[in-house]
């Protein structure tokens, strides 16, 4: 918990320097020290190992909103993954390179998953 609370503090430092800080932010700090706050885990698949490619695939979980992963929209919600690392998203996992490493197949739908975890 002592790692969110100072992604929040660094998070809230930004903010206060462009005028961002708003009462929901200090409700997201409330919520840490509590306990009570929950990651949001969202898978993205990527067109490439590099971050900086399209998304191909989406899902977002969120606990106690049911066991589903359920899809944001029609459209993705960051164009790469780089863009879901600047809106506050944290890589847990990367993709496995020979997880993809296939002889004689083709198997072109197989994508590369980054998993990643932003809290409320």
């Amino acid at each position: 918990m002592q790692s969110e609370i100072r992604r929040w503090i660094a998070e809230s430092r930004r903010k206060l320097e462009g005028n961002g800080l708003e009462d929901g932010d200090l409700d997201r700090l409330e919520a840490l020290l509590d306990g009570k706050s929950r990651p949001k885990i969202m898978y993205l698949t990527a067109r490439s190992i590099n971050m900086r490619s399209g998304i191909a695939g989406w899902a977002v979980f969120v606990p106690g909103e049911g066991p589903e992963l359920k899809l944001p929209s029609d459209e993705p919600p960051y164009e790469s993954v780089l863009d879901a690392i600047a809106d506050g998203w944290c890589v847990v996992q990367y993709p496995i390179n020979k997880l993809y490493e296939y002889k004689d197949l083709e198997n072109d739908y197989v994508g590369f998953d980054f998993i990643l975890e932003k809290w409320n």
